[in-house]
């Protein structure tokens, strides 16, 4: 990692977590498209209530997965093997205790918080169904993740993307057999997710059993250090507020669908679900790309070979740009194709054309937030990262969403999300120069 060219290197640790992301959304559209056609369009809406409990889910997943990614590698470049173990042994404890948690508290509060989150006597039915396995599986989900960080971290990627593809495969089977063949509807699609991931826990697990790797399971150190846990915590608070600020946003963007959407409301929010799904496979490949970045801008930062981070953030942004660029034309093109591969319901089609032009419209431009945004995480600087999206969905899309909707219904909902990501990505572009010519100061010096 200190040596090879950054672009092919990029290339090396990213493409795994391009393809591992890819095939995760590949999935989700699958599972939605199964449940679209074999429950009908009022089970998306169902699904698409869900998001933010599972949004609350994966906060608390990548706290733990994520910032424990980040020590891994910026450890391994110091080459202290004995602290990155500790760091593995407390990921596992952290995934495992919140996981257990989120379990306990979602099977006993589950129809509140849906209803809290916009179900409605029409939709509750198909959220409580989906949600009441899912969460039974959120343990096993989590230790999944904080691996798969893991194996990313010490330079095994492959390994990783060969772990969730193979879950993805069995998800996409498991929902096919489950829902048209044993007629399970949304609660064979969450009973195949838990499979699925429990599947790639256990493909993971078996690698992190061979005591000669760099790191791997050690059950006579396996205890919790709060020093380590805080560190990790402070690293991976970014993400977990991303996720968390995201639940929040979909509470208020559900709520105000059902409100302007009148006796079309539930189907307003079916068609989000199905700009949520068309939306993650362009938002997971650019993730992914993020994920192969942060172990080489990670090992590079501990070994001071700071102008080989610099070269990172330019060609970080521009493929990534590419990527969403590319992505967007296809669905302004053909957004009617696309929101049919979900339903037949036509007027749950004609809710989705303006959902997929308008609120995707900036995404040429998007990517350059979300790579500052896994760039100041990889460099140890949590504030930053949690700044930029913190600003996006609290500062700027928030308001807008309060206040758009009553001027111009549904439409502004829609509207809402561009126009955040235009301040959101001025921000970034700011905070991103600063730190490239920060670093090419450092550089300079040595």
């Amino acid at each position: 990692m200190a040596t090879q060219p950054i672009g092919k290197l990029l290339w090396q640790f990213a493409t795994p977590s391009i393809i591992a992301m890819s095939a995760t959304s590949i999935y989700n559209i699958c599972d939605s498209i199964f449940i679209g056609n074999g429950a009908g369009a009022l089970a998306i809406s169902g699904i698409s209530i869900t998001l933010p409990l599972m949004n609350i889910s994966a906060a608390f997943g990548t706290l733990a997965s994520m910032g424990g990614a980040t020590q891994t590698s910026v450890h391994m470049g110091m080459n202290l093997q004995r602290v990155t173990q500790q760091i593995f042994n407390n990921v596992l404890l952290l995934n495992f205790t919140i996981g257990l948690t989120l379990t306990l508290v979602g099977l006993f509060l589950l129809d509140p918080i849906l209803q809290l989150f916009g179900a409605s006597s029409a939709t509750l039915p198909f959220a409580h169904d989906y949600m009441q396995i899912y969460i039974i599986g959120i343990c096993i989900h989590h230790a999944f993740l904080g691996m798969s960080g893991q194996l990313r971290a010490i330079g095994h990627p492959n390994l990783a993307m060969k772990a969730q593809l193979g879950s993805v495969i069995l998800n996409i089977v498991l929902d096919a057999l489950f829902i048209f063949v044993f007629g399970m509807g949304v609660k064979g699609a969450a009973l195949a997710t838990v499979l699925a991931q429990t599947s790639g826990f256990c493909i993971t697990a078996c690698f992190f059993k061979n005591k000669h790797r760099y790191v791997h399971f050690e059950l006579a150190t396996m205890k919790f250090s709060k020093r380590i846990i805080r560190k990790i915590i402070t690293i991976g608070f970014a993400p977990f507020s991303v996720n968390i600020c995201g639940c929040l946003i979909v509470v208020v963007l559900n709520r105000a669908l059902i409100d302007q959407g009148g006796e079309y409301g539930d189907l307003c929010v079916g068609a989000n679900g199905i700009t949520n799904r068309v939306t993650q496979f362009l938002i997971l490949m650019v993730a992914g790309f993020s994920q192969g970045m942060q172990p080489i801008v990670g090992f590079n930062l501990g070994a001071g070979l700071y102008h080989r981070v610099r070269e990172v953030i330019i060609k970080a942004v521009t493929i990534a740009s590419i990527i969403l660029t590319s992505g967007y034309i296809v669905i302004a093109l053909f957004p009617s194709e696309l929101a049919s591969l979900f339903t037949k319901d036509q007027i749950l089609i004609d809710f989705c054309v303006p959902a997929l032009r308008i609120s995707l419209c900036t995404f040429p431009v998007v990517a350059t937030q979300m790579i500052a945004t896994a760039f100041f995480q990889s460099i140890r600087k949590p504030g930053l990262s949690m700044l930029i999206s913190l600003s996006r969905q609290i500062f700027f899309l928030l308001p807008l969403l309060l206040i758009l909707p009553k001027y111009m219904g549904v439409h502004g909902v829609w509207w809402s999300m561009p126009i955040a990501d235009i301040f959101s990505i001025t921000l970034s572009i700011i905070l991103l120069k600063r730190e490239y010519y920060r670093l090419k100061h450092i550089y300079i010096k040595q």
